[in-house]
């Protein structure tokens, strides 16, 4: 071999064996309970921990708490329906009147002190505007529920107007 090629071979070369090397060694599980075994499983997810309730009061089941925080939901958007309809509803009937009515689908979570933190909103098929749509997703998060203690997700449909 000349000279000048003898370097990039040997690079190439000694890649291929690394290359190799790790393929085959990453190939074999590490035993359970080895360090290597321990390093590289995913750790469990971190759960709250659990909250006592407020003296006087049971405690309420996951469906329970669910179900709570659903209504007051559905309370607080009602509360702001009519922000909604003059906002986003009627400068979207002035540009077609139909659909007559609209529904959408409000996913929110809440925080454990009842503070909303995501929203996303969908529309029903048939039953959709899609300004109004878009514009709702513009109103900044804000609504409050009562403290579920925990965090809770829900889903509520809402019909415009």
């Amino acid at each position: 071999m000349q000279k000048e090629l003898l370097t990039p071979a040997a690079i190439l070369l000694g890649s291929v064996f690394i290359a190799a090397g790790l393929y085959f060694g990453l190939q074999r599980a590490a035993p359970p309970g080895s360090a290597a075994a321990a390093s590289t499983e995913e750790p469990a997810p971190r759960q709250p921990a659990p909250r006592a309730a407020p003296a006087g009061t049971v405690a309420a089941s996951p469906g329970e708490l669910q179900k709570r925080v659903e209504a007051d939901a559905i309370k607080a958007l009602e509360a702001r329906r009519t922000l909604f309809v003059k906002q986003c509803w009627e400068p979207s009937l002035k540009k077609s009147a139909t659909p007559a009515r609209a529904r959408y689908l409000f996913n929110m979570t809440f925080d454990e002190s009842g503070k909303e933190i995501a929203r996303g909103i969908s529309e029903v098929r048939g039953m959709d505007r899609p300004d109004a749509a878009q514009c709702l997703r513009m109103i900044p998060l804000g609504i409050a529920v009562p403290p579920p203690g925990a965090r809770v997700a829900v889903e509520v449909e809402m019909i415009l107007p």
